[in-house]
């Protein structure tokens, strides 16, 4: 018994020494994965001009920036109309539309050609189909109202927030979920708290006068968004668009922010999901969106 305490003694005291005696740097030899092409695009019912990014997917780690894609065709049909991506000559690997504006509630379907590439003799093939949902007329008006933390929203300071309140007529469409982005004037704008409602779902809301009477019945109204005072300044613009998105779409988001920070070494990465068919394992996603907005000026007499 004696010995086989002296003996562990020893045994940990060697371990001890080895570990207190690494400290060189130790480099793991991630194995490289296959490039594949990865394309990002989308449509919408703002009349502008709309956009789809062709890169190739880029090794863990790297630092060096994607290879983009040049030399493609790239076109969208919906209905009667072809609408054609053209690639900017400044920007390779980016291809926009002349100013045009998609319909609600149509299907639209990409298609991405590539007949010169750096992964296969034969040329690729990329294509995807989706359908534009349905969104509200619009916003009527947009309420920049005091916060009031019932709702309990972290990381936010009731004394320093202004809630984002628009009103309008909800669609009966449950499934409705939007995508919420914030601009102050004309920028996009993301502050910690704002990223809290990036999606908002219309479940519980259909139907309703979205913030009215009946559907509060007494309670305060809801913010799609909330922005810290220390941001704003008398007479700033603030502007509310309501991305009216595809189920399909918002799992690909998640998925996208769930794989954020993920540690390939402990583990695969979160399956990504995608709309795209292709003889080539391209990845991303073509999204159809339909958009309503609204703006107010903010006064700091709104909340004295």
């Amino acid at each position: 018994m004696i010995a086989n305490k002296e003996h562990g003694f020893g045994l940990l005291f060697g371990l001890l020494l080895v570990t207190a005696s690494c400290t060189e740097k130790i480099t793991m030899d991630m194995p490289e994965g296959r490039k594949v092409p990865v394309v990002e695009g989308s449509i919408t019912n703002e009349f502008k001009r709309h956009e789809v990014i062709l890169s190739y997917s880029s090794e863990l780690y790297n630092t060096e920036g994607f290879e983009m894609i040049s030399g493609a065709e790239v076109y969208v049909v919906g209905g009667n109309d072809t609408i054609w991506y053209f690639e900017q000559e400044d920007n390779p690997g980016h291809y926009l539309t002349d100013s045009v504006a998609g319909v609600k509630n149509r299907r639209y379907h990409l298609e991405v050609n590539v007949e010169n590439n750096t992964l296969f003799s034969h040329p690729l093939r990329m294509y995807a189909d989706t359908k534009m949902p349905n969104n509200a007329s619009g916003i009527d008006s947009l309420g920049l109202l005091p916060l009031r933390n019932e709702q309990g929203i972290p990381f936010v300071d009731e004394s320093a927030a202004v809630c984002l309140c628009p009103y309008f007529q909800a669609l009966s469409n449950e499934n409705i979920v939007y995508r919420v982005e914030l601009f102050l004037n004309g920028k996009r704008f993301n502050n910690r708290p704002s990223k809290l409602f990036n999606l908002f779902s219309m479940r519980g809301y259909a139907g309703y006068y979205f913030n009215g009477p009946e559907m509060l019945k007494g309670n305060p109204e809801i913010p799609v968004g909330v922005m810290s005072k220390e941001y704003l300044r008398e007479g700033n613009v603030i502007k509310v668009k309501l991305h009216s998105i595809s189920e399909d779409y918002m799992y690909f988001l998640v998925s996208q922010k769930l794989a954020v920070g993920v540690n390939p070494a402990m583990g695969a990465f979160p399956a990504m999901f995608s709309n795209l068919f292709s003889n080539c394992n391209a990845i991303g996603w073509f999204n159809a969106t339909s958009v309503i907005e609204a703006e107010n000026v903010y006064h700091e007499s709104m909340f004295q």
